[in-house]
């Protein structure tokens, strides 16, 4: 067998089954949660294929991928409660963000590492409660 051809067989096949065992997660908060205001979330996409799915999984997912190098990492603090509209003092500064503006700087850091996630992530309010 062709030096090219073994390798071929050998990328589909590891892609494959490492594409297969992705666990995904949606957090579900709890009261704990909304009470410290945020969730943290954890994602992981193929390195290789920036258009490739973004895989939503929990910490123990997160952690096992960490020495995958196929893998790109990234995580966030979601918000879920707090004011929807941004706090200002008497001067005019900024006192807090709102929910969505927390999130919306939240994914534009985790973008460094998998850069589309914000097409992952479109609801800004996604869990949010008052």
């Amino acid at each position: 067998m062709k030096n090219t051809e073994r390798y071929k067989k050998i990328k589909r096949t590891s892609l494959k089954s490492n594409i297969s065992d992705v666990e995904t997660h949606i957090p579900t908060p709890t009261k704990d949660d909304y009470g410290m205001g945020f969730v943290k979330r954890y994602f992981i996409q193929l390195v290789n294929d920036k258009n490739s799915i973004i895989y939503e999984v929990n910490d123990r997912v997160y952690l096992n991928h960490e020495h995958k190098s196929f893998y790109a990492r990234t995580s966030l603090k979601w918000r879920i409660s707090g004011n929807l509209d941004e706090s200002y003092d008497m001067n005019g500064n900024l006192i807090n963000k709102s929910v969505k503006e927390s999130n919306r700087i939240a994914i534009s850091l985790a973008s460094k590492e998998i850069p589309n996630l914000k097409l992952y992530l479109p609801n800004l309010l996604q869990f949010y409660k008052s």
